[in-house]
């Protein structure tokens, strides 16, 4: 050992000694091992920007993990190195440090040596980052107490290790092969800046994924808001030329942008994520993420909007913590003004919060503060959090998209340009929900209850109760530009007019194709929950009760149906047993048993049966088909599969567009055909010796018991759309205004539930038959005269002829009755 060693190395061992008690950096990916692919090749790892504390936190990290230490002395290709890791951005000298404009000599010397030899030598770039707060304008903290994009000196290194020991990221990377690059005649030198390019590149990325862009502060960002032609513009439209007015009313649009504006504060942030980590330890069985590649690799080099399905308030809170824990920058997130709660409000808007009113209208000076808001904060480059359906579902379906965040978002980039833009597609799965006796409330007609202290309070009262498990899904990023390109190719050259808010005419068409994509990607994300799925099975029997071994062998067909028919790949689906799927049901209080001498029997309350169709909801699009399928047998024992594809052909634009199915509808010959296919796999569904007529089971049969279980999911839906149409007809064309119709339909429905059904709010849901007469107008079997009433031709009633294969003749009367009642 040399002198310096011998001086040297206990030093480091008392360093490292310390470190380990103050700093703890997060380890990402959790088995960073998985990325050395090769056994037989030399491992090197790269850092940005070196240090001890860097080096420090690395061998710590590798230790944990069973990998080589970056302080090893290793050989590759015949030449020793002392140590295993490589310093992409370097500072020189001794007492004044400065940036090192040559390239590192280790990288050199491997490069050089990997043309020599067919060993093959794996980098693996590490990040690690300190604080991970991105620079703030005018923060006098910002050299001291977080991460940026600067090569830092050794006293303030210390500092920062000091103060963010215990919340730092530690980011492992895929390896890069360097023979891939070292092949051919190319020359050394410039494979070593070719390595280096890819490296620094590499480290870019991953700093703007996870660090963010730099971010101004609140005043300062309010100020460029209120400076943009469009808001002075507004001004003096609202004002006119009088001075004084026109001050009056750019104070009002200050006190807009102030209402709107997010004050990210990373105190706040890492007090919030230490808050959020024991919540979800207190109330859930853990947070379970899926596909989360997908957001790592479009962060790197794409600007994010993230577009979750709102399901609880709980949602804004989970992706900010998801986010933050795995390692990317916090979004701005979208909140409606009820949220802006005295203390709870400044929290959020601390935590990244920016806040907007429910409507814009009459108010064009507000609605431009808005939107040249959402223009500043993406032209900085920050990711943004919202919630396409406008609010919380209360049905467990999703709803509609609004067009007005994807408006300002799209308008903001056609007008800017800057990196490209993808939306991600994120799907929670509950099993348990705050708000699940207030959507039912709603849903029956109670008036909505304002957000208010007194119920966040009585709502912490309910944390001493237990909801499961949260699943967070990441769907298929949609990019925008391929959208716009597709339907208008010309969008980079529209001009818009310097001091106008006017959008592109063509605007709307791109709005509404990417809000679809987004829904159905969030749809084809979906999680099955062990709750959804007793839900499932529960529902579609007629008093939510079900005998022990009926019920394990439907959750298995249930099961099974799922992984034969794969709605999507994203699609998660729970990998236990029947009959743990069934004692958690019973530990979350949402089924009971009672014992009987032919065998145990599994029941739901009414109450909970209620709250069940909400999870229900949640996963019906993925077995709409083969239930319809399924449902198509309820009546009849056979049935010719052509004839079964027109029945399914003519159902599904209503299932489209109630569930946001993601098939066209020249695609559902075909995706009947692979329902049909998974039916008869399962030995619930046959051909007949023609091989063209399907066949069910023999009544009485277990098989056909199950068929019977899965057809009965889609019944509640062909009854609205029985009734609706029976209500039509039973009037006459041109007789009803369609408000009045749609009365009509919920009224009937009501009393159609609480005398033959589950008298559940989900059933007779107005905007239901909202979506189903919006769907016959467009398919123009429905159309209204000059005096605005609804009229018809005989298609109308052909459809409802369609319905007696399906719908049993006790019900089929009850609905009639209804209808001359009505």
């Amino acid at each position: 050992m040399s002198v310096t060693g011998f001086i040297f190395r206990p030093l480091y061992w008392a360093f490292g000694k310390v470190f380990s008690v103050w700093a703890r950096p997060a380890i990402r990916p959790e088995s960073p091992a998985d990325y050395i692919t090769d056994s037989a090749a030399a491992v090197c790892y790269v850092l940005e920007t070196g240090g001890l504390a860097d080096v420090l936190a690395l061998e710590r990290a590798c230790a944990q993990n069973g990998m080589p230490s970056p302080t090893e002395a290793f050989e590759f290709c015949g030449v020793r190195e002392a140590k295993r890791f490589i310093v992409m951005r370097r500072n020189k000298g001794f007492w004044v440090r400065r940036p090192s404009t040559t390239a590192s000599q280790r990288l050199k010397r491997l490069v050089e040596g990997a043309e020599k030899c067919e060993q093959e030598l794996l980098l693996i770039p590490v990040a690690i980052y300190w604080g991970r707060s991105p620079d703030k304008e005018h923060s006098v903290f910002k050299l001291m107490l977080s991460e940026n994009w600067e090569i830092v000196g050794r006293t303030r290194k210390f500092f920062v290790t000091l103060l963010h020991g215990r919340n730092t990221l530690l980011r492992f990377s895929h390896a890069l092969p360097i023979r891939s690059i070292c092949t051919g005649d190319i020359d050394a030198k410039i494979a070593v800046r070719k390595v280096s390019r890819i490296l620094r590149v590499h480290f870019r990325q991953r700093r703007t994924a996870t660090v963010g862009p730099d971010l101004s502060h609140r005043r300062t960002l309010v100020q460029q808001v209120l400076r943009t032609p469009a808001v002075r513009q507004a001004i003096i439209a609202e004002a006119g030329d009088d001075f004084r007015k026109q001050e009056v009313s750019r104070r009002r649009a200050e006190k807009y942008a102030l209402e709107i504006a997010a004050d990210i504060s990373f105190p706040t942030i890492r007090i919030l994520v230490r808050l959020l980590r024991w919540l979800w330890n207190r109330i859930y069985d853990g947070v379970e993420v899926n596909h989360m590649d997908r957001l790592h690799d479009v962060a790197k080099s794409k600007e994010v909007i993230y577009v979750p399905c709102h399901r609880s308030h709980i949602d804004y809170l989970l992706l900010g913590y998801v986010t933050y824990v795995e390692g990317l920058h916090l979004p701005h997130v979208a909140a409606g003004i009820n949220l802006n709660l005295p203390i709870v409000g400044g929290i959020l808007r601390r935590g990244g919060a920016f806040f907007l009113r429910r409507t814009f209208k009459g108010n064009r000076l507000y609605a431009t503060v808005f939107d040249a808001y959402i223009n500043q904060v993406l032209v900085k480059g920050s990711s943004m959090e919202y919630f396409v359906e406008g609010g919380r579902s209360r049905t467990g379906r999703l709803l509609p998209p609004k067009g007005g965040m994807l408006v300002m978002t799209v308008n903001s980039y056609v007008k800017s340009q800057q990196r490209p833009l993808v939306f991600v597609p994120i799907y929670f799965g509950y099993e348990k929900l705050f708000e699940g006796d207030s959507f039912i409330n709603e849903l029956g007609g109670a008036e909505k209850k304002k957000e208010s202290i007194g119920g966040l309070v009585s709502t912490i009262r309910s944390l001493r109760d237990h909801f499961g498990k949260v699943y967070v899904n990441i769907g298929e990023p949609v990019e925008l530009e391929p959208i716009l390109n597709r339907l208008h190719p010309e969008w980079r050259e529209y001009e818009y007019e310097s001091e106008s808010s006017e959008r592109p005419p063509w605007l709307a068409a791109i709005v509404e194709e990417l809000g679809t994509e987004i829904m159905q990607g969030i749809n084809s994300a979906a999680a099955v929950t062990p709750i959804s799925l007793l839900a499932y099975v529960l529902l579609a029997t007629p008093k939510q009760t079900i005998g022990l071994d009926e019920l394990r062998r439907q959750i298995e067909v249930s099961l099974k149906v799922l992984q034969r028919f794969r709605y999507s790949d994203s699609v998660t689906m729970p990998d236990w047993s029947a009959d743990k799927i069934i004692e958690h049901g019973e530990k979350l209080e949402v089924i009971s048993r009672s014992a009987h001498p032919m065998g145990e029997v599994i029941h739901m309350t009414e109450r909970t049966a209620v709250l069940m169709t909400y999870f229900r909801n949640n996963i019906l699009h993925l077995l709409a088909v083969p239930a319809s399928v399924a449902c198509c047998f309820i009546q009849g024992r056979q049935l010719p599969h052509e004839e079964l594809q027109r029945l399914i052909r003519l159902i599904y634009p209503f299932m489209k567009r109630e569930l946001s199915m993601k098939w066209n509808q020249d695609e559902i010959d075909d995706v009947t055909t692979e329902a049909i296919k998974s039916l008869i796999d399962l030995e619930i569904l046959s051909y007949s010796s023609d091989r063209k007529t399907l066949v069910r089971p023999p009544a009485g049969s277990a098989k056909a018991f199950q068929l019977l279980m899965l057809g009965q999911s889609m019944v509640p839906m062909l009854q609205r759309f029985y009734l609706a149409i029976a209500i039509l007809v039973s009037n006459g064309s041109g007789v009803l205004t369609r408000s009045r119709l749609e009365v009509m339909c919920e009224q009937s429905a009501e009393r159609l539930s609480m005398i033959y059904g589950l008298h559940s709010p989900d059933f007779f849901n107005r905007s239901l038959f909202q979506d189903f007469i919006r769907t016959l107008q467009e398919l123009g079997v429905l159309r209204r005269n000059a005096d605005g009433l609804i009229e018809f031709d005989d298609d109308l009633t052909n459809i409802g002829a369609d319905a007696r294969l399906v719908l049993g003749e006790e019900i089929r009367h009850s609905i009639l009755s209804l209808t001359v009642a009505a």
